[in-house]
């Protein structure tokens, strides 16, 4: 290989990674508007219907909450280790989260906004390419 192709290599590579990161970061970013609008009450992102009720709004808020507080700590984690392989499992899990929304959607009897499978989907996807390619 040529000095060439492996300088052009190095810096798609670079390239690549400091994308995944900025990504990462605004996915981050996004999940905390999200939590703090969800919990005040805004649903300009998120938009949870007329049909949820107090019991069951109060029940996404919290679990929003709780994935914000996990994700946090997870990065904190990664952050000290100086590894970021376990975004991967994160990421893996927040692309499992629409399909039991799903569910609970359907054994209430609700009818969910599309925004929430989209909004995981990215936050899953955003962590999954972090932490691969930071092993790179």
């Amino acid at each position: 290989m040529s000095t060439i192709a492996s300088v052009r290599l190095k810096t798609v590579k670079k390239a690549l990674k400091y994308s995944a990161e900025a990504n990462y970061y605004l996915a981050i970013l996004i999940s905390f508007a999200a939590a703090i609008m969800a919990m005040s009450g805004n649903e300009g992102f998120l938009n949870t219907g007329e049909d949820f009720y107090n019991p069951l709004i109060n029940n996404l808020k919290i679990m929003l909450a709780y994935m914000l507080l996990a994700e946090f700590s997870v990065f904190g984690f990664c952050l000290i280790k100086r590894s970021y392989t376990e975004l991967v499992v994160v990421g893996i899990f927040l692309l499992f989260i629409p399909s039991g929304l799903k569910f609970y959607a359907q054994v209430n009897q609700l009818d969910l906004d599309y925004s929430f499978d989209i909004f995981f989907l990215y936050t899953g996807l955003s962590h999954i390419f972090y932490g691969l390619l930071w092993k790179y």
